[in-house]
């Protein structure tokens, strides 16, 4: 392996197999996007701005996001706030960042069943499991693996009239992180 790609094997392999193993997605790819994402850094944390809608707790299903002065507000914060013991403002600002090692949407992790305080994300086997369960889920909806990439990134795979995706760059970036763990674990016996 050239010192180029040494990152694959600092990689939290262990965690990462586990977490792949019990939603029956790859490893390799779960890997991939965690070094697309974060390089790794289990404590990313990121702002999304331009994130639309956040998870409704008593339908569980998305909700439209309005503004009121600065601030971002759900039609009733409170409910998904108390039973994570935060602040209603604390709960919608964390379901509008990305966390940890898959940077893994808040809102995600509330649609895919997350309970407790969102900054659980922080923690690598919890931001593992939520982002394979996203993955299978993914994958039941798309066939080919770029769509599943494009889609984690954006939401939804959309091709441009050219035939890339939006986030062409993103697929991309995740295809070459994806042959260097390939080639890296399969020296080593490791491929999935």
């Amino acid at each position: 392996m050239s010192t180029q790609n040494a990152w694959v094997m600092r990689l939290p392999w262990d965690k990462i197999d586990d977490a792949a193993e019990a939603e029956n997605v790859p490893a390799d790819l779960l890997g991939a996007i965690v070094q697309t994402e974060s390089s790794g850094n289990q404590f990313a944390l990121r702002a999304e701005t331009k994130h639309a809608w956040i998870i409704d707790p008593s339908t569980h299903k998305k909700t439209g996001l309005s503004l009121r002065s600065h601030y971002v507000y759900l039609w009733k914060p409170e409910e998904c706030a108390r039973q994570a013991g935060v602040t209603t403002d604390t709960e919608i600002w964390s379901q509008v960042a990305s966390w940890g090692l898959c940077q893994l949407m808040g809102a995600v992790a509330r649609e895919l069943g997350l309970k407790g305080p969102i900054v659980q994300l922080l923690q690598v086997d919890t931001n593992l499991k939520y982002a394979a369960l996203l993955l299978k889920r993914l994958a039941k909806r798309y066939d080919k693996a770029d769509d599943i990439l494009a889609a984690y990134n954006a939401g939804s795979a959309v091709k441009l009239i050219n035939g890339q995706y939006r986030n062409q760059q993103y697929v991309d970036k995740v295809n070459i992180h994806l042959s260097a763990i390939k080639l890296a674990r399969g020296q080593n016996g490791k491929s999935t």
